[in-house]
């Protein structure tokens, strides 16, 4: 047979069951030409997921092939004789045992992990079924470093790691917040941001950056985040002994880096599951051809991707009507919890109840982290999300259907297309994953990622370059930032502080405080919480100099200044649902599911993310130039720290993403250390009896699967 022939026999479980041995030999016969090859490592997967066939009429077979193409966390041991099993053995990470982690590596892992153990650094380009983070778990296991810091992209990501590595709890402190103090062998799990902003990091054993390619301006969403995570690698690369920068599809990094930084540079295609794609023929409408299909699929668990939040509720809606499969008791439990918190005509309380989840970005952490457990445990089948799922996140999905090639408006690239792709199958659970799309596939193209603090190339941001040592700089970069350091308006001090906000904008406004500080004085030197004027005209000031772009929760100056005088009357998430949906009639009408959306919207992006940040900028650049010219400065810490908490206790909103929803928070806030910093709060939450607060059996199960991985 040739590959196709036998791909298309592996595929039909009835030719198989004709002739297993027939169809393990014409296997065989590709792994003895290259047991290292693509067509036998294919080719041993989907014959490991028909595995009950073949080991019910020829056993032993399969499993000696497994072994051949290095795919040994598939073998069943009980199979092996004394030299598989040393083999076998043998692809066991140093010390795992003592820690009880019972990790056996494929043949690529091995190779990598001894890199990393021998003391290089690496940079490793792989698929997701890889198994890359399983590294670092490994690495962690030796106990050989002192401090490593985890760089991820995402809070979600942050939380996915603790809970994985929380088992290394006894012999390392898992920091996730700035406000934790380090002990003697730690494990920082930050996004870059927090990276930034933690001056303890000098002495760093390891560092590894995931998701790496975020890197590149080119590729990130966000081109302030691609900019702080080359902060955090420059900042981070000084200090640490080896570092691990880990991503998919990257066939290339920026000239010279490898070599600048002792890097290994892999770029390898190895991979544990076998990913099918399929094209949806549209007849009559995309919407119609989308549920048709998925009505083949019920009960499969499946991700949809959507390029927004509004995509995602509009595809609810639609599988809502082809999926009607029971639900467990906890899954209702969790809808009528959610209608009672937040309002009972989101369609998240309804898709639940028809076993859909969803996930993006304008939910609250701990609902999102609620709907991969859910769906992780095989509780719901579908679950519609935008990029938040594409980042890392680990989900057991069979089935990967994108609903619209698009991102933010413009068609999906190839590298984005591949991950997504990758998010299909499941090592040990779904041996063959299934890509189903509406639209041609896009155009290959070859991944360079340029990594800007390194490059330097003419459009790195003056912001990026600022935070850099001089003699770090090309030519070309000094002299960019020379106009910078010869402004006497504001201190280099000032404007490295405000790592998040262009240099010129800051200098700008300190230009016109400069002009107008008599007049502006009494609006912007407050102090403790402003009044309703000062607060307008704080929010004008910002929106006027660092050029804000608007969002559905927030279209005006104005319209932030409301928004956060309402959050500090009443910070109950349901109320202000309620009077987002007050304030719309008599004019066009808001759907529930966009006023919750709003009103969440506006706490993660707007009141938790970016007025802290603008904020503080104005708050510093006052202080500077009302100092020069004698006047009291104002000092805004206060009203920052409240804006930043939504005007709670910073620690509850700091549990939340440890998976305790703030409701639930404000419930046992009683048994709960508050203001004293994260790990005390960590610390009296662990001693929290379920059984001593008054909470339904839903908040009790959520409670405990908190404290379990604390």
């Amino acid at each position: 047979m040739n590959a196709d022939e036998l791909r298309d026999v592996l595929k039909h479980r009835d030719e198989i069951k004709m002739n297993p041995f027939s169809v393990l030999k014409e296997i065989a016969r590709f792994c003895n030409h290259d047991p290292s090859g693509a067509f036998a490592r294919e080719f041993v997967i989907r014959a490991l997921d028909n595995r009950e066939i073949f080991d019910g009429s020829v056993p032993g077979i399969l499993d000696a092939l497994v072994e051949q193409v290095g795919l040994f966390p598939y073998i069943e041991t009980e199979n092996l004789g004394v030299r598989g099993r040393l083999l076998y053995e043998a692809h066991r990470p140093v010390d795992a045992s003592s820690q009880e982690l019972d990790i056996v590596f494929h043949e690529m892992q091995a190779k990598y992990y001894q890199i990393l153990m021998d003391g290089n650094s690496l940079i490793l380009s792989a698929p997701t079924s890889f198994g890359k983070s399983l590294l670092v778990d490994a690495i962690v296991a030796s106990l050989k470093f002192n401090n490593i810091v985890i760089v991820v992209p995402t809070i979600a990501l942050i939380d996915e790691t603790r809970r994985r590595l929380s088992r290394f709890s006894r012999d390392y402190k898992l920091i996730t917040h700035n406000d934790q103090e380090s002990l003697d062998k730690n494990i920082y799990i930050l996004t870059q941001e927090r990276v930034i902003e933690r001056v303890d990091l000098l002495d760093i054993d390891l560092t590894v950056i995931d998701e790496f390619y975020k890197l590149a301006p080119s590729i990130s969403e966000d081109g302030s985040r691609s900019s702080a995570l080359n902060h955090a690698l420059y900042n981070l690369s000084k200090a640490s002994r080896q570092i691990y920068l880990l991503g998919p599809n990257i066939k290339e990094v920026s000239s010279g880096f490898a070599d600048k930084y002792k890097c290994v540079f892999v770029e390898t295609s190895y991979n544990t599951v076998i990913t099918e794609v399929e094209k949806i023929r549209i007849v009559d409408s995309r919407e119609k051809s989308f549920v048709e299909r998925c009505k083949n699929i019920i009960d499969e668990p499946t991700m949809v991707y959507c390029k927004s939040p509004e995509q995602a509720n509009e595809v609810v809606r639609l599988l809502m009507t082809c999926n009607h499969e029971t639900v467990t008791e906890r899954v209702i439990e969790a809808s009528e919890w959610i209608g009672d918190v937040y309002h009972p005509d989101w369609v998240l309380c309804k898709a639940l109840r028809r076993r859909i989840g969803i996930h993006h970005g304008k939910m609250p952490r701990s609902l999102s982290q609620l709907m991969v457990y859910l769906f992780n445990n095989g509780e719901i089948s579908y679950l519609v999300c935008t990029s938040t799922l594409i980042e890392g996140v680990n989900t057991k999905a069979k089935n990967v259907i994108i609903f619209d090639g698009k991102l933010a408006g413009k068609k999906i690239d190839y590298f984005t297309f591949m991950n997504i792709r990758g998010r299909s199958g499941r090592m040990f659970r779904y041996f063959i994953g299934k890509l189903i799309i509406l639209d041609n596939e896009p155009e290959q193209k070859h991944e360079l990622i340029d990594i800007p603090f390194h490059s330097q190339n003419s459009d790195v941001s003056l912001g990026l370059l600022v935070q850099m040592d001089q003699e770090d700089l090309t030519r070309e970069s000094l002299g960019r930032v020379q106009e910078l350091y010869n402004n006497s308006v504001l201190s280099m001090d000032t404007i490295r502080k405000n790592k998040h906000v262009d240099p010129y904008s800051q200098i700008r406004l300190a230009q016109h405080l400069t002009k107008c500080a008599s007049s502006e004085h009494r609006s912007l030197a407050w102090i403790g919480l402003p009044t309703w004027n000062q607060l307008v005209w704080i929010c004008e000031t910002i929106f006027e100099y660092f050029n804000l772009k608007t969002t559905k929760s927030v279209a005006s100056a104005k319209q932030l200044a409301f928004r956060l005088m309402q959050l500090s009357q009443n910070n109950q998430t349901s109320s202000l649902i309620l009077k987002t949906l007050e304030k719309a009639e008599g004019r066009e009408p808001v759907d529930t599911s966009d006023a919750v959306e709003i009103v969440i919207d506006f706490q993660r992006t707007w009141a938790s993310f970016r007025m802290p940040r603008y904020l503080g900028a104005v708050d510093s650049i006052q202080k500077e130039i009302f100092l020069k010219r004698n006047l009291p400065p104002g000092d805004y810490s206060f009203y920052i720290s409240c804006v930043e908490n939504l005007f709670l206790a910073p620690e509850l909103i700091a549990l939340e993403e440890y998976g305790l929803p703030v409701e639930i928070g404000k419930k046992i806030g009683n048994k709960l250390v508050l203001d004293r910093g994260v790990d005390s709060a960590l610390k009296s939450l662990k001693l929290v009896r379920s059984s001593d607060v008054p909470l339904s059996n839903f908040e009790r199960m959520i409670l405990e699967l908190c404290q379990r991985d604390l």
